[in-house]
């Protein structure tokens, strides 16, 4: 039987719990860092290994975090594909979509194209946005890098004077770094669920209050009612649906999605499918063992 991969950027510390997971449950796993991702040129083939392994080696490969080896993923991708070795997420099987995570631009409008519910989304460089979301969107709206992290790279100005500011700070930016930025309607939701999604199965879920609920928020004896931060259970259907397709739509095989429902009218918006999630508080909050329940859902694929 070929063997199963997990290959992350950066340091083995990310991958020690899958090498725990892989031994408990019996299952024939390799896992590697990209910092030991080599080529050969021998005869007239390369040979593309990590740790000493040809890649053509495993049967499938998971790569949990890039990071910045998009180079590196390049050639581990071009030359799995080349031998029918299965790539999990599989964006990495989509001619031109090789980089995860997928830019939030192209990932909204991969996500409004499958027709699944997305706030209202303009993109363009900042004095674009800066010209034409206060009327497309009105104050307050939202600003997202297209490249940041999961939880950062948001802002939401509420004034034009706050929305200049922002302007003449990352226009140079985006000059010499080559950043770019989305403007989203604001949506008046005080929570936001993340769920889990493995191999098109909401697996568990979890609540957290939202950034800036206590703008539409009414105060209850002087003080704004206190978020929630606990596990779904269940799934609500409809956020477990949305999740999926979600998933499905971006060709994300594991990964966490973001929910929100507005306060007054329960309309359901994604926000994002996350490839790389974080699962310490989803793991505390609802008891999943994250690493087995991956290991489990790689292992069928062999």
């Amino acid at each position: 039987m070929k063997k199963i991969l997990v290959v992350v950027g950066g340091g083995t510390k990310h991958i020690s719990a899958f090498v725990e997971a892989g031994r408990d449950l019996d299952v024939e796993l390799v896992c590697a860092s990209f910092a030991k991702l080599e080529y050969t040129t021998t005869g007239s083939k390369v040979v593309v290994s990590i740790d000493g392994h040809d890649i053509r080696e495993f049967a499938v490969v998971y790569l949990r975090l890039v990071g910045k080896r998009f180079e590196d993923a390049a050639l581990l991708v071009k030359y799995a594909r080349e031998n029918g070795v299965r790539l999990v997420d599989r964006t990495y099987e989509m001619d031109g979509l090789i980089r995860i995570p997928i830019p939030k631009s192209i990932e909204t409008k991969m996500l409004f194209d499958a027709g699944l519910p997305i706030p209202k989304t303009y993109f363009g460089r900042m004095k674009m946005i800066a010209e034409v979301a206060p009327d497309l969107l009105g104050f307050p709206f939202v600003i997202k890098g297209t490249t940041g992290k999961q939880g950062h790279a948001v802002w939401s100005p509420q004034t034009k004077d706050e929305l200049d500011k922002l302007v003449d700070e990352f226009t140079p930016l985006e000059k010499a770094a080559k950043v770019r930025f989305i403007a989203q309607e604001f949506i008046a939701a005080s929570q936001r669920n993340r769920v889990f999604v493995i191999g098109n199965r909401a697996i568990a879920g979890i609540t957290r209050p939202t950034r800036w609920r206590r703008r539409f928020l009414a105060k209850v004896d002087g003080e704004y009612p206190e978020g929630t931060r606990e596990a779904l259970n269940p799934i609500p259907a409809i956020d477990a649906e949305i999740a999926v397709k979600s998933a499905q739509a971006l060709g994300v095989d594991i990964g966490g999605a973001d929910i929100i429902t507005e306060d007054k009218t329960g309309k359901k918006y994604v926000l994002e499918v996350n490839s790389a999630p974080r699962w310490a508080s989803l793991e505390k909050d609802t008891g999943l063992e994250v690493e087995k329940e991956i290991v489990k859902y790689l292992a069928s694929l062999v």
